[in-house]
């Protein structure tokens, strides 16, 4: 399974009145790495809308384990979970960079539409690049770590 990593400190403007990463951030995370998987693809999301082929999250969810906090070293861990005809899941995992536990976990569904917003099967050279993410051999440990 190919897993993206991708290292980064925590901003102020991420945090809340409590001092922890707001949860809306996290999402944001989920995206970045998300964005990074794609690119290490070799399948970047701009290159993909420039062809006509858009994929929209529809459906996501969030656990949150251990607060995060500001300037804290944090670590996104982005993996291919699923990908179907129209649709792909991406699971993720937010890690204490210091100590590797949790901060939080979850996962997106993307499904692939036209220019129209209309439902289509997804781009077959895109579909075949995330299924091979799936059954690729590797371990989070082996994979590259990206800084913003």
């Amino acid at each position: 399974m190919t897993v993206h990593r991708h290292r980064f400190r925590v901003r102020y403007g991420e945090t809340d009145q409590m001092r922890f990463v707001h949860h809306s951030v996290y999402l944001l995370y989920f995206e970045e790495g998300r964005t990074g998987l794609m690119r290490d693809l070799g399948r970047s999301y701009a290159d993909l809308e420039r062809a006509g082929h858009l994929l929209p999250v529809v459906e996501t969810g969030l656990r949150f384990r251990s607060p995060a906090r500001y300037d804290e070293e944090l670590l996104t861990e982005t993996r291919v979970a699923e990908v179907t005809g129209a649709r792909v899941r991406f699971d993720y995992r937010v890690l204490h960079a210091a100590d590797g536990s949790v901060a939080a976990e979850g996962w997106t569904v993307l499904a692939s539409c036209g220019p129209d917003g209309r439902p289509r099967r997804m781009d077959a050279g895109l579909r075949e690049a995330l299924r091979a993410a799936v059954e690729a051999p590797g371990t989070a440990a082996a994979a590259p770590v990206v800084q913003r």
